[in-house]
């Protein structure tokens, strides 16, 4: 009876899917016109092509853009799945870290039995974060700003952001240009613990100062929608 009741599930065309881990994904796309074939995303921290992806749905529907990872194992995962996107090794830091001369960082990873593919979703460039893990293992990986990230690869339009780097996540916000792009929509790990700690976040309130609304949660992330 069970197969039978999965088989007319599936079969009945109203199943839908998702990647994101928490099914962020479903209400990104749904801040988007169906009919928009393509668009342009930035996911800094993108872990794989599809497993917790943001952004594979996008992709299958003909959007590309831009992954960002510190673990070399996610970019080569990348190029090989989705080569038409720009696949960017590098950690993302504060921009006083990287203006002090910081172009190289460790990344801290669980030990080799707990990423046994060569990537892990907890990965982190932020000591303190690595600390509170009780990390192992280490990688000395590039490092670069936001803003000197945005500048180097002429990123100027974008629709959809998406920040997931473990620890940096407010840094990384606050020092993004929104002068020179300022995406539809924005994902964003923040770890609240309630709606109530999400809407009085210091995430929140800088977004609010740029335009945009907090429109939802989906585990730790929260979403946002430039109010246009």
């Amino acid at each position: 009876m069970k197969l039978i009741n999965l088989a007319k599930t599936l079969f009945s065309g109203n199943t839908k899917g998702h990647f994101g881990q928490w099914a962020e994904d479903v209400l990104v796309r749904k801040l988007f016109p169906k009919n928009m074939k393509t668009g342009i995303y930035l996911d800094i921290g993108a872990y794989h092509p599809f497993k917790h992806s943001n952004t594979a749905y996008l992709w299958l529907k003909g959007w590309q853009g831009f992954n960002i990872d510190a673990n070399p194992n996610t970019i080569k995962l990348f190029n090989r799945a989705r080569p038409d996107d720009k696949n960017i090794w590098t950690a993302i830091v504060p921009h006083d870290q990287f203006i002090q001369g910081v172009d190289r960082v460790d990344l801290m990873l669980p030990g080799a039995k707990d990423h046994a593919s060569g990537i892990s979703a907890t990965g982190t460039v932020h000591p303190g974060v690595s600390s509170d893990r009780s990390f192992s293992e280490s990688i000395s990986v590039p490092a670069i700003s936001v803003s000197k990230l945005l500048e180097q690869h002429n990123i100027n339009n974008i629709n959809y952001l998406n920040v997931d780097i473990e620890g940096y996540d407010q840094a990384i916000i606050e020092e993004f240009d929104f002068a020179r792009c300022h995406p539809k929509v924005i994902s964003i790990e923040d770890y609240s613990n309630t709606i109530q700690e999400a809407l009085a976040s210091p995430i929140t309130t800088h977004l609010a100062a740029q335009g945009y609304v907090l429109i939802g949660r989906a585990g730790p992330t929260s979403i946002f929608l430039f109010a246009e």
